[in-house]
Order: C-alpha cells, then structure tokens, then sequence
C-alpha cells in the first residue's frame, strides 16, 4: 500500500473519530520528525493502531499487529492500508523481525505492542521482550506511548507519547537479563505517562 493511500485512511476515519470518539493529545513533539524509531504503547482495544495513526498527523507508522487479523479481509484491508504487517505470536516469527529492522533502518516509525495482546481494563500485564531486542539491534529511538482507555463514545480518550527512553547503556547486548532490563525500562516509561494524567 502507498502513503497516499495511508493518509486517505486516516482522512476518512479522522472526522468520524473527531465526532464519535474524540481525543485529547500531548506529547506529540516527542515523536522524532525525521528517522528510524519504535512507537511502544499499552494495548486496550484493537482500534489501538488506527487510534494512535490518526492522532499523530507528523508521522507514519507501520505497526506489527497479529496474523489473526489479516484473515479478515475487512480488518485485513484497514492494517495493511495503515501499512502493518503480520507477526506470527505463538512462534519466533525472525521474518517480522527482519520485517521491523529493515522499517527502522529506512527511517520509517515502528508502532509496538509489547504487552503482546489486549488488556481489557487497562492493567499493568508483563511486556514481552521482543520489543527490547529490536530496540537494541536497530540502536534506535524509543518513544513510549500511553492510551488512557476504555473508549467510550463522545468522550475523550487521552493519549500522551512520552520522551525517547535511554536504552544506550545497554549497547547492543542480546542475553535474558540485558532484555527484561531493557523491557522493565520500557514498560515504565510507558505506565509513567499514566501517573501524568
């Protein structure tokens, strides 16, 4: 898919959102204008990826969402028109993986999931690592995100992105404890923004 056709799915949803389920943002100056990086936000709903697309107007994002939802050729059309990528879950998908560093690489913004599936009420659950090892492997800027759901409609859902998280004294080390360091470090940056609220 194309960005135009990007920016014409986040055209038509925009006024729909702006009406039904509106948004209050901050925070979006930290979102580097130019360059690779991994957008890393909690997961509520799975109206998460196209939530985050339209309430950021500088940049794209090409988020990994799971293989499930692109056998539905609705759901399927919408992501790959907001230009994600499937991500086999229950294995180690390397493809994705490979999929992701080359995105980061080619300076395209990375949209990041780490809780690995949809936290009804919003709960702190465990972050999964992967989101650590390709921030490590790619030496690139973290952005945390936070979504302050459930959505309901006609009222405002915050959604703050929060400042780079340094992962820089890690280097690019990829053994178990360097991870769930570098995961923890993530995982509060993200939650930090739900104190900010």
């Amino acid at each position: 898919m194309s960005k135009a056709f990007y920016r014409f799915m986040c055209g038509v949803m925009r006024p729909w959102y702006a009406v039904f389920l509106p948004g209050e943002v901050d925070g979006v100056e930290n979102i580097p204008a130019e360059g690779g990086f991994i957008l890393c936000c909690n997961h509520i709903s799975a109206r998460d990826p196209f939530y985050l697309a339209i309430r950021c107007k500088t940049r794209m994002f090409h988020f990994m969402a799971k293989q499930e939802l692109f056998k539905n050729p609705v759901a399927g059309a919408v992501m790959r028109g907001l230009e994600s990528f499937p991500v086999d879950r229950g294995h180690s998908d390397l493809n994705s993986v490979r999929n992701a560093l080359n995105l980061i690489r080619e300076g395209h913004g990375l949209g990041l999931f780490p809780q690995g599936t949809r936290s009804r009420d919003n709960s702190r659950t465990p972050m999964l690592s992967g989101t650590a090892m390709i921030a490590l492997r790619a030496n690139c800027p973290v952005i945390p995100a936070y979504i302050g759901g459930p959505y309901r409609l006609f009222k405002k859902t915050q959604v703050s992105f929060g400042p780079p998280v340094d992962l820089s004294d890690f280097g690019r080390r990829a053994d178990k404890e360097t991870l769930d360091r570098a995961t923890r470090r993530i995982e509060d940056a993200v939650w930090a923004l739900k104190k900010q609220r």
